[in-house]
């Protein structure tokens, strides 16, 4: 520790919009006119603003597959595909890109594919600071250490958000969609962007091979985490081919956006899971 708090809160600042400000050159998960845009994954929520960072930041800072995903999910306005192609900037993790004297590297976590932790190194300050993004404390979530501040995503820093289930969701998930497919033959699932593809992995992770319908632009992101980024998920169809395999004899997992929960028509012909994401 080399400074009083007072000294480090300089140089932090979160923004009303959620733009989380770090050093001086550094903004993360939200918009402001600062060199460096960094997102930690594809969630809406950390995605605010994105098209004016393509305007006024000079680089977007994500891993390979958060930048692909934001092209395939339609994040990034057609007008402005030029410029984010131009201005992006992939980090691997444990990899780091130097802004003078600031440096911005990628640590990983567990949480949706291409999600990443970040931490800032201030090294003419010898500061450095850590966020963790949304995570899931698993053994893929590398503990960031020697921080001398760690800003931590917000759900965490609650009681209610105590899960003592958190080591058994999966288990729990995967028997409602078995029993689900074995009643009504249809599961419908409802998910944001990210969760959608997370769920799609650990369901055929846990052996369920029943067909998976989708919206285009979902279709589109699992299509690209297959065949560029070697995802294993097999079996999935778009929706207006729904018609094409809803007589499947291993019924049917209909996924949708998270939004479209409050639509679902609670007829006793099928199950409807909603995933908020917290968990």
């Amino acid at each position: 520790m080399c400074c009083p708090a007072t000294e480090y809160l300089k140089y932090i600042e979160i923004k009303p919009n959620g733009a989380i400000l770090v050093g001086r050159k550094i903004v993360i998960d939200g918009h402001a006119k600062r060199p460096v845009r960094v997102i930690t994954h594809v969630h809406a929520d950390h995605v605010i603003e994105l098209d004016k960072s393509i305007r006024e930041c000079r680089e977007i800072v994500a891993t390979e597959i958060t930048l692909d995903l934001l092209e395939a999910l339609n994040y990034v306005d057609s007008r402005l595909l030029p410029l984010f192609r131009a201005k992006k900037r992939p980090l691997n993790y444990h990899e780091c890109s130097s802004y003078n004297d600031e440096e911005v590297c990628s640590v990983p976590v567990d949480h949706i594919p291409g999600a990443m932790q970040v931490s800032v190194e201030m090294k003419d300050k010898k500061i450095r600071i850590g966020y963790t993004g949304d995570f899931k404390l698993t053994h893929k979530t590398e503990i960031m250490g020697d921080l001398d501040v760690l800003i931590i995503e917000a759900t965490y820093g609650h009681p209610l958000y105590r899960r003592p289930y958190k080591n058994s969701i999966n288990s729990l998930l995967v028997e409602f969609v078995n029993e689900g497919l074995s009643k009504y033959k249809r599961v419908y699932i409802y998910a944001y962007h990210g969760k959608i593809q997370e769920v799609m992995l650990t369901l055929r992770e846990q052996g369920i091979l029943a067909p998976y319908i989708v919206p285009g632009k979902v279709y589109r992101a699992v299509k690209l985490l297959e065949e560029k980024y070697g995802f294993n998920v097999g079996n999935y169809y778009k929706d207006v081919e729904i018609q094409r395999v809803k007589n499947s004899g291993d019924g049917v997992i209909v996924f949708k956006h998270f939004n479209s929960a409050k639509y679902r028509k609670l007829d006793g012909s099928a199950l409807h899971i909603v995933l908020t994401g917290r968990a």
